[in-house]
């Protein structure tokens, strides 16, 4: 029944219904050795305790769900150690159970802090594998749509049960519980420890009290729409908020005697939220959520009420801020608290006792394991983690092979772990394939204005097939519709498995409309028609480089549909031989802040408009990102491109007008046969947004100066201007827009939703 004065839902169910209507981990193991990924037990009669001191009240710590406000409770834990308030049970769910299982493995409230301000939050919310892992042809998949949108077409389209697959969070607590590998129950942590999730075939609580600890840990965890629900066998677990948000019944099962419940406080209703829909509904889901509360909060012994109305449920970057807020709330309940305080000598026997339960030691692994993947795939794993053996692990190395892994795209989560058999200890992968697919589909809605009469609209879509053609292979089919319109295909397929050099026969058919202009006036517009098809043989070099070459035979011609004179037009046929190298050095794909990117493109044509001999073009971009701050980045571009002294080329020459290629200028509002661009720039981010369906704000400038040769009589000398911008990071994509004043009375507006850089 609460909220904040904002209209805020309850917290666990708050997130789900937020999730769910804006947008409109790995695959638990069976059994492994001494250490099943899941109890099937219900409850915890007969649970060993953590040491006590005799004859006192055994005291159960139990800690409510709600997203980044349960941070709240490292605080209500830190006020309780610093006056020798002993816990003997602890029970929570989702971010209640996180912090209520670091808690009960042993980490104090300062390492809890530490762990927390040491996550990438924005990453691990976004769900998104980090550009620099993911392989070569994935980064040309984001950069041909650097957005969040995959579907997959294994049954018809689909789309992923959740906007994140979870699979950094898998790696946090993988990570954080290796030490436990062989626990046999939760009963032997530091502090006896359970946690509840919701069985989402039943609609019942599911408690967990042994097996995998990292894998209990996720299930709570799985926030509806966000985080994707684990799967074990036909149970599907998923957020525990639904169905107990606050498991004091939990704890008493445990054995407590006396309950300590912090909870989380949002406030009151605001009366102006519930004239809105999502207000309507929201105060509803709100009131079932609080209903599986009430009973805890009336067997609660002592409740710890934080105030976290002026904090929301995804603030997870506000964790300095909201861990005080619970410190606070206890200290207002100390009268209460303190009657269970220790003295000095007992405190310090309890804290010896339970550190003595604490594990720190990870075995060295004499085997790899690779569980839930078979045939060819699983041999590649496997090899890809025999560096590991006989090696103390590394878990920062370790965690890198498994980006690696991911980067391919085939995987939703890859976890890992300690495993025994026949007296060895080893080291367990455990790879979960996308469900959805593959194949995949790429879409994207590109936008590019900078005219009202100069609009660009279009829907682009990729499909992915592996494997068609032998292990490693790809058919990679493109089409576009809108301005322009283009369709194409290629057949990726290495020389053999695991080769880095690969063959790519390819064919394409492209449409788009070209205006010509004299100064700033549009005489003429054109219908352009390049098809053609080709064989390409290449090397990836590594997950940033490529180098290509190849022959092609083209149908290239050029139609006038306005205007009277014609001159450009031309149709020819000739052979095309090209090079490309490509390396793709940056951080992002949608505003990077380090590193480099690299194109270089040649291509010779054995015919030429107006000509009778042939011509070679080479075209190339040099990028480079300096971060400033944490903040700001500063960023410099230089472009340029050569006909080697061709003339009279028409539409076969190059271009330059259009959004961050001479702003000022409208779309290829620059033609000739040489060229080159400079442009330095600087971003200030203004606002880091939810990372769930957005990212950031920036806001800069650029200035931009250019010189095209063998144009018109009416071509600048030396176009240049300066543009601000606002660009947005967001679940679609990069959405941009601003204006940009040059030279010669040239000034516009301009606007789109793609790729930026």
């Amino acid at each position: 029944m609460r909220r904040t004065d904002e209209g805020r839902l309850r917290p666990a169910f708050r997130r789900g219904l937020i999730l769910a209507l804006a947008a409109t981990l790995s695959f638990p193991t069976a059994a492994i050795a001494q250490q099943p990924a899941f109890s099937s037990s219900q409850s915890a009669e007969g649970a060993t305790s953590a040491p006590t001191v005799k004859g006192r009240q055994k005291i159960g710590l139990v800690l409510e769900g709600g997203g980044a406000l349960g941070f709240a409770h490292v605080g209500v834990i830190e006020w309780m150690e610093e006056h020798h308030i002993p816990v003997d049970y602890v029970a929570g769910t989702s971010m209640g159970g996180l912090v209520g299982g670091l808690y009960a493995s042993g980490m104090s409230p300062d390492e809890i802090k530490a762990f927390i301000n040491r996550i990438d939050w924005p990453t691990v919310l976004s769900g998104q594998i980090p550009f620099p892992d993911l392989s070569y042809r994935r980064k040309e998949d984001k950069l041909a749509y650097p957005n969040r949108l995959e579907f997959g077409l294994k049954k018809g389209i689909s789309m992923p049960s959740a906007l994140n697959s979870g699979a950094s969070v898998g790696l946090l607590f993988d990570r954080s519980m290796l030490p436990y590998w062989d626990l046999h129950t939760f009963d032997d942590l530091p502090i006896p420890f359970r946690c509840v999730a919701t069985e989402l075939n039943t609609g019942q609580p599911h408690i967990f009290d042994d097996g995998s600890l990292s894998q209990a840990l996720r299930a709570t965890m799985s926030i509806p729409g966000m985080f994707a629900p684990v799967h074990h066998g036909n149970d599907l677990y998923s957020d525990g908020g639904a169905v107990d948000n606050l498991p004091v019944d939990v704890a008493k099962s445990m054995g407590a005697q006396v309950i300590i419940s912090s909870y989380l406080n949002v406030g009151p209703v605001d009366p102006a939220s519930l004239s809105t829909l999502t207000g309507v509904v929201g105060r509803n889901v709100s009131l079932m959520v609080a209903a599986n509360e009430i009973n805890s909060l009336k067997n609660s012994d002592i409740v710890v009420s934080s105030d976290v109305s002026k904090v929301g449920t995804l603030d997870f970057q506000k964790n300095e801020q909201i861990v005080p807020l619970g410190y606070n709330a206890a200290k207002l309940m100390s009268s209460d608290l303190l009657k269970y305080a220790l003295n000095d000598a007992d405190w310090a026997a309890y804290m010896a006792q339970r550190k003595a339960r604490r594990r720190t030691d990870v075995p060295v692994p004499q085997f790899v394991e690779v569980y839930g993947i078979a045939g060819m795939q699983q041999q590649d794993v496997h090899a890809h983690f025999q560096k590991y053996i006989g090696h103390p692990i590394d878990p920062d190395q370790l965690e890198e092979s498994i980006g690696e892994l991911q980067g391919t795209g085939l995987y939703s989560t890859i976890n890992y772990n300690m495993v025994e058999h026949d007296g060895k200890i080893g080291l367990l992968i455990r790879p979960t394939n996308k469900v959805w697919g593959p194949p995949f589909m790429n879409l994207g809605f590109p936008i590019l204005a900078n005219d009202v009469n100069n609009v660009a609209l279009g829907i682009g879509v990729r499909a992915t097939l592996f494997n068609i053609a032998g292990p490693g292979s790809e058919i990679r089919i493109n089409g576009t519709l809108g301005q322009p319109a283009d369709i194409s295909g290629e057949l990726f397929k290495p020389l053999r498995a695991g080769s880095r050099t690969f063959l790519a026969p390819h064919a394409y058919a492209s449409r788009q409309v070209n205006p010509y202009y004299e100064g700033t006036q549009q005489l003429e517009q054109y219908r352009e028609n390049r098809n053609g098809l080709g064989v390409d043989l290449g090397m990836i070099l590594n997950a940033h480089t490529e180098l290509r070459v190849g022959e092609d035979v083209q149908w290239f011609n050029e139609h006038r549909t306005i205007g009277t004179d014609g001159e450009r037009e031309f149709s020819l046929i000739p052979f095309v031989s090209r090079v490309r190298f490509q390396y793709f050095g940056q951080n992002d794909v949608m505003v990077p802040t380090k590193g480099s990117v690299a194109v270089a493109n040649y291509n010779y044509f054995t015919k030429r408009p107006n000509g009778a001999a042939g011509y070679s073009q080479l075209t190339g971009r040099l990028e480079h990102f300096i971060p400033i701050r944490n903040q700001d980045v500063l960023f410099g571009q230089v472009q340029g491109g050569t006909s080697f002294g061709a003339d009279d080329l028409g539409f076969a020459g190059l271009t330059l007008g259009g959004p961050l290629r001479l702003s000022a200028y409208a779309r290829n509002e620059l033609l000739g046969t040489d060229y080159f661009l400079g442009q330095i720039g600087y971003l200030h981010k203004l606002a880091q947004l939810n990372p769930v369906f957005a990212d950031a704000i920036y806001a800069g400038g650029v200035y931009e100066v250019g010189k095209m040769y063998g144009g018109n009589a009416q071509t600048p000398s030396t176009p240049n201007d300066f543009a601000a911008a606002v660009v947005v990071k967001t679940l679609l994509g990069p959405v941009y827009g601003g204006i940009s004043v040059g030279d010669r009375d040239h000034h516009r507006w301009f606007f789109g939703l793609g790729r930026v850089f």
